[in-house]
């Protein structure tokens, strides 16, 4: 891996002190984790068995846990991405948050819209997938099979709006993000700086790359040309802070989890 500069060492140990949970979690996601009857979570199920609440959230924890694992495993094979760490990271964020957004509320009926929001945010994305399968040339038992599956999530969509108290729409910026760190940390200070993070690594994530401009160094400027010289480095300092912010939230995540899942 690379060598740490004495500035960054501190930004690394700090990740690492993160491993033993990462493995725990990974470890845990091998397998099925049924709510205990009579639980919380086992009692908001029942409002959609066919895809269970805690399923959903389980799912968000899981894949967040996942992409946490995949920005360890580059930098300690030597690698520090400028940008593709932080879309890594930016992915770890969501799935932590919407894990967490899901399962903070106290109120049953607030927990059950918010899994059913997320449930409906994923048939709204696998329906435009298969619009534009649609397109493809597909041979008539693909085709077929193509109909069946939109003419089951078609019936899915009606049975998840028949129980859902709203119609709100799934909102990451807006709505997920800010109340899982509002719900997480307990500073104003932090809760900012989760915001400015998702923000930032919006530009990582669409590979726009005006957000490597804030982690490098500009040259002076050319007279004639009007342009100047950049360049950017990965960093563990750049890297360790929405590393630590998705596996805070990930923890609450799954401790919410198991807070749910076990006996009232």
């Amino acid at each position: 891996m690379p060598i740490p500069t004495p500035s960054g060492l501190p930004y690394l140990e700090v990740m690492r002190a993160t491993y033993e949970d990462l493995q725990r979690w990974k470890v845990r996601a091998a397998d099925t984790e049924p709510p205990l009857r009579g639980s919380k979570m086992y009692i908001d199920d029942a409002v959609f068995p066919r895809h269970p609440i805690s399923e959903v959230a389980r799912t968000s924890l899981m894949l967040s846990g996942e992409h946490l694992r995949l920005a360890r495993d580059a930098f300690e094979a030597g690698q520090l991405y400028p940008s593709a760490h932080f879309t890594v990271l930016r992915g770890a964020l969501v799935g932590a948050a919407q894990g967490v957004w899901v399962l903070s509320p106290e109120d049953r009926e607030e927990r059950r819209e918010r899994g059913l929001t997320v449930l409906t945010e994923m048939h709204t994305q696998m329906s435009k997938h298969y619009k534009r399968l649609e397109k493809l040339s597909l041979s008539e038992t693909e085709r077929q099979e193509l109909r069946a599956q939109q003419s089951w999530l078609a019936t899915r969509v009606e049975e998840v709006a028949a129980v859902r108290s709203g119609k709100a729409a799934l909102n990451l910026t807006d709505t997920v993000i800010p109340e899982a760190l509002d719900h997480v940390f307990p500073d104003a200070a932090r809760r900012e700086s989760g915001r400015t993070l998702w923000t930032l690594m919006s530009g990582d994530a669409h590979v726009l790359g005006w957000s490597t401009a804030t982690r490098g160094q500009m040259g002076l400027t050319n007279r004639a040309s009007g342009l100047a010289e950049g360049s950017v480095r990965g960093s563990f300092a750049d890297i360790a802070q929405p590393f630590m912010a998705a596996h805070r939230l990930l923890r609450a995540g799954w401790s919410l989890f198991d807070r749910r899942c076990d006996h009232p």
